[in-house]
């Protein structure tokens, strides 16, 4: 007779750690199988028949697991079994069918929240930490009524391990990632300087041809520049000529786009006669007595 046993286990996660990266660990199925203390050795599988159809394209693996039967290595043995895993968009979601009946349904998965993220509502009775990111394991467990307190304590126990080796892989990930952070912001801070200086986040700009270094072909890529090189090529008409601006700029001469009787120029005023020297009077009179 088979006993069905649930039970949740909340680890929080340190500061630093981020949701990615545990997630990207909880994806890795082979990752996952290896940190598990339990096995040791594994390799891929075909779906078993027994399983469900929403199990047939899952990802499937044959494990083999060192269990101790006796505290300190009296007597052991190894189990073979086959497991699924599913990946979940936040986390993981595995399925085992192992020999004696034994059947365990687990999901992984990373809750809480983040200072710069809004809260989520804490479920009560599990000791969800109210701020920061949590690893939740949930296991639905079905296996015969005298073996359900030591699998129960060997699962736990492995599955300690494996948390605990889980968060270290997400240290080294997140230190990894922050170091490449800083390089790259390094070498981006010498570019910068080796190219001299430039608007604060804006690379350098080259110093733009001349005209006379652009071509037909070079302007296709330019509107602005093409539409210069059309216009030089084919300059634009000028505005309407009205007959008042041309009197602006020459009011003494008719326009020769009208005709004189549409066009009167404007009337000089009279001017005096020019006033002749008295020494040239004089000059005249004697030169007119010598002849006499």
């Amino acid at each position: 007779m088979s006993k069905r046993t649930i039970f949740t286990t909340i680890t929080p996660l340190p500061a630093g750690i981020t949701r990615e990266s545990v997630i990207e660990t909880l994806h890795s199925h082979v990752e996952m199988i290896d940190l598990n203390p339990l096995v040791i050795e594994r390799h891929p599988v075909k779906a078993p028949s027994k399983c469900t159809p929403e199990e047939f394209h899952a990802i499937w693996y044959e494990m083999t697991d060192k269990v101790q039967y006796l505290p300190g290595g009296l007597y052991s043995g190894k189990v073979k079994y086959n497991g699924c895993f599913h990946d979940l968009s936040n986390g993981l979601q595995t399925h085992v069918y192992a020999p004696l009946g034994l059947d365990i349904k687990g999901k992984w998965s990373v809750g809480g929240s983040l200072p710069h993220e809004p809260k989520e509502p804490v479920e009560m009775g599990l000791g969800v930490p109210k701020d920061g990111l949590y690893l939740r394991e949930d296991i639905d467990m079905r296996c015969k009524i005298g073996t359900t307190t030591f699998v129960k304590k060997t699962l736990k126990k492995a599955h300690a391990t494996l948390v605990d080796r889980l968060m270290e892989k997400a240290h080294l990930v997140e230190r990894e990632q922050h170091n490449n952070r800083l390089s790259e912001q390094g070498s981006i801070l010498s570019y910068y300087s080796s190219t001299g200086p430039s608007s604060p986040g804006f690379p350098p700009s080259a110093p733009s041809p001349g005209p006379e270094r652009y071509s037909r072909q070079d302007v296709n890529s330019f509107p602005s520049a093409w539409s210069s090189y059309q216009s030089l090529d084919h300059p634009q008409p000028s505005p309407p000529y009205t007959h008042s601006d041309f009197q602006k700029v020459n009011p003494y001469h008719p326009d020769p786009r009208y005709s004189y009787q549409t066009y009167k120029p404007a009337e000089l005023p009279p001017q005096p006669a020019p006033a002749i020297h008295s020494d040239i009077q004089e000059l005249d009179s004697i030169s007119s007595q010598r002849y006499r």
